[in-house]
C-alpha cells in the first residue's frame, strides 16, 4: 500500500507540472507533425535526386575466361551451324566477340546516368561482400551467377535461351534500400528479356525464310544497339512493394522516432525524484515511517513506467488519427511499448539513485541534455540509420530508443512477433540491469540509511 501511495503522489505531482507535460507530451506531437512533412523527401515517394545513394557490392561468381572459351567451343561444335549454316554461325561468333555481358551490366547499366543517381557499387569477393552487408557498409549484395557470361552470350547471340538468375541479398534492417536494389535488378532483367525476344524474332525469321547469311548480316549492328538500350533503362521507384511488406512513410517513421526519443525524458524527469524528496524532507519521513528503500525505489520505478506508457498511448493515438500512421498489429505494438517503458523506468531509477548519491542535479541534467540527445542521434530519431555514416550505424546498438525504433518499424512493415523477440528481450534486459544497478547504488550506507535512529541527543557540559 505504501508503494501505491508513493505512485499516486508522484503521478499527481508530475501531471500537475505544466512544464513537464509540455516536454513529455506536447513537444513530441509538434515535432512529429513538423518532421513528417519537412523530411518527406527522405522516404519512398520523394524525388530520386533527394535520396541518398544506395551502396551495393557486386560479386562475380563466374569465371569469365572459362565462360568465353565454353561459348566459342559451343559455336565450333556444329550444333548451331546445322540450323543456320556454317557461315551464319561464323558471323554470330565474330559478333559475339564484341558482346560483353559483364560490361553491359557494370558499365552500360549500373554506371548509366539514370541508375548512377541511385546506386554506388563496388566489386567484392563473396565472403567480403557478406561481411560488408553485416557491417552495414552496403545495403545489398548482387550475385552474378556461375556461367553468367556464357549464358548471356547464348541468350544474346543464339536461338537458344538459358535461364540467368541474378541474386540480390539484402539486410532486414535496411529493407527500403533493399527494395530499391531489387527493383533496379528487375528492371535490368526485364530489359534483357525484351532484347532476347527481339533477337530471337530476328533469328527465327531468318531461319524460317531461309535467308542464309543475309539474315544475319545485320546482327553486329543489332548487338551494338543493345548497349544503348540498356543505358536508357528507366527505373521507377515510386511504388516499390515487396510481398508481405509495406513501405514506411515519413509520418510512420517520425511517429515512432519521436515516441522512442521522448519516452527517455520520462526517465530524465524520474531521475530528479529522489533528490527532490530529500530536499523536501519527504524521503527521510518515509524512512522514519518504516517504508523500505526498495519500496521507495519501486514506487519511483512504476511512476516512470506509467508516465512512459501514458506518452506511448497519447502519441500512438494522435499519430493514428491525425497523421494516418499505420502502426500494424496491436499485440506486438503492446509488447514493444511495455518493454520500452520497462527499460525507461529502469534507467530512470538508476539516474535517480545516482543523482541522490551525488547530492546535486547534475547527473539528471547530463542525462537530459547529453545522453538523451546522443542516444536519439545514434538510434535514428533524427535521421534514418540507413543514410547515416557506417560508424553511427554500428553504434546504434548502444541506443535504447534505437532498439525500440527498429522493433516498431518492423511491425509497421509487416513483420511478425517472432521477428522482434530479440528487441523485446534487449529492452527488458536493459530495464532489469539498470533497476539492479539502482538498488546497488542506493543500497549502501548513506546519510539516510539510519535516519530513523538519528535523534537529537543532549550533551551535558
Amino acid at each position: 500500500m505504501k508503494v501505491i501511495s508513493i505512485i499516486i503522489k508522484d503521478l499527481k505531482t508530475i501531471l500537475s507540472d505544466k512544464k513537464a507535460m509540455a516536454i513529455i507530451l506536447a513537444m513530441p506531437l509538434i515535432l512529429m507533425v513538423i518532421l513528417s512533412f519537412a523530411l518527406k523527401g527522405t522516404f519512398m515517394g520523394g524525388e530520386i535526386g533527394n535520396m541518398s545513394k544506395v551502396n551495393i557490392a557486386v560479386v562475380k561468381q563466374y569465371d569469365k575466361d572459362m565462360d568465353v572459351k565454353s561459348f566459342d567451343n559451343m559455336l565450333k561444335s556444329g550444333l548451331l551451324s546445322q540450323g543456320i549454316g556454317k557461315e551464319a554461325a561464323e558471323e554470330l561468333r565474330v559478333s559475339g566477340a564484341d558482346v560483353e555481358p559483364e560490361k553491359m551490366f557494370l558499365e552500360d547499366f549500373l554506371e548509366s546516368e539514370e541508375v548512377a543517381k541511385i546506386i554506388d557499387f563496388r566489386i567484392e569477393e563473396e565472403s567480403r561482400a557478406y561481411d560488408l552487408l553485416d557491417e552495414g557498409e552496403v545495403s545489398a549484395v548482387v550475385l552474378l551467377p556461375p556461367k553468367f557470361i556464357y549464358d548471356m552470350k547464348i541468350n544474346l547471340l543464339t536461338p537458344f535461351r538459358n535461364k540467368v538468375n541474378i541474386g540480390v541479398l539484402t539486410h532486414p534492417d535496411r529493407s527500403i534500400n533493399g527494395q530499391i536494389v531489387q527493383a533496379i535488378i528487375e528492371a535490368y532483367s526485364d530489359a534483357m528479356s525484351s532484347v532476347v525476344i527481339g533477337k530471337n524474332v530476328l533469328i527465327e525469321a531468318a531461319m524460317a525464310y531461309e535467308l542464309g547469311d543475309n539474315g544475319f548480316s545485320g546482327m553486329k549492328e543489332v548487338m551494338e544497339g543493345i548497349s544503348n538500350a540498356i543505358g536508357n533503362i528507366r527505373v521507377n521507384l515510386d511504388d516499390i512493394v515487396v510481398e508481405g511488406r509495406r513501405n514506411i512513410s515519413s509520418a510512420d517513421y517520425y511517429a515512432a522516432a519521436m515516441l522512442t526519443m521522448f519516452i527517455l525524458f520520462a526517465a530524465g524527469h524520474g531521475g530528479r525524484m529522489l533528490l527532490e524528496e530529500k530536499d523536501n524532507i519527504t524521503y527521510q519521513r518515509m524512512i522514519i515511517a518504516g517504508t523500505p528503500r526498495l519500496g521507495i525505489l519501486a514506487g519511483k520505478f512504476f511512476t516512470v513506467f506509467l508516465i512512459a506508457l501514458l506518452q506511448v498511448i497519447v502519441m500512438i493515438t494522435f499519430s493514428t488519427y491525425a497523421l494516418k500512421v499505420r502502426w500494424g498489429n496491436l499485440y506486438p505494438i503492446i509488447l514493444i511499448s511495455v518493454s520500452a517503458a520497462f527499460a525507461v523506468a529502469g534507467i530512470g531509477i538508476a539516474v535517480a539513485a545516482a543523482t541522490y548519491r551525488a547530492g546535486n542535479y547534475k547527473m539528471a541534467g547530463i542525462f537530459e541534455t547529453a545522453i538523451i540527445q546522443t542516444m536519439a542521434l545514434l538510434g535514428g530519431s533524427f535521421f534514418p540509420i540507413d543514410i547515416m555514416p557506417v560508424m553511427f550505424r554500428k553504434l546504434s546498438v548502444l541506443s535504447l530508443n534505437g532498439i525500440a525504433l527498429k522493433a516498431y518499424l518492423k511491425i509497421m512493415m509487416g513483420y511478425g512477433t517472432a521477428d522482434i523477440i530479440s528487441h523485446i528481450a534487449a529492452l527488458t534486459g536493459i530495464g532489469a540491469l539498470f533497476a539492479a544497478l539502482a538498488v546497488l547504488i542506493l543500497g549502501g550506507k548513506g546519510e539516510t540509511a539510519d535516519v530513523k535512529y538519528n535523534k537529537a541527543k543532549t550533551v551535558k557540559a
